[in-house]
């Protein structure tokens, strides 16, 4: 399917909403696909929670030694942790 769509305006007001529905089409495309999508939405509060979160487990995860912080694949599977349960919610 292809779909395609002009707007000739010199309104801002008209230009604004051209990319609103632009943009709706594309997050409804979105949530369409195979699940692929990777929009996640976080408030700032549940934000700050994750990252205290993410100070637990950086402390008892594997240290690298040049620097002393917890390792990359530590920081990954947190966040693909945190990545899928935002999904399912």
């Amino acid at each position: 399917m292809k779909m395609v769509l002009v707007y000739d305006t010199d309104n801002v007001e008209d230009y604004e909403n051209s990319i609103a529905i632009m943009r709706q089409l594309v997050n409804d495309y979105d949530e369409k696909s195979i699940g692929l999508s990777n929009h996640r939405q976080f408030g700032r509060i549940e934000f700050v929670k994750i990252l205290r979160q993410w100070e637990r487990v950086a402390a008892e995860s594997p240290k690298r030694p040049s620097t002393g912080f917890a390792t990359l694949r530590s920081a990954k599977l947190f966040t693909d942790d945190i990545w899928r349960e935002k999904k399912e919610q």
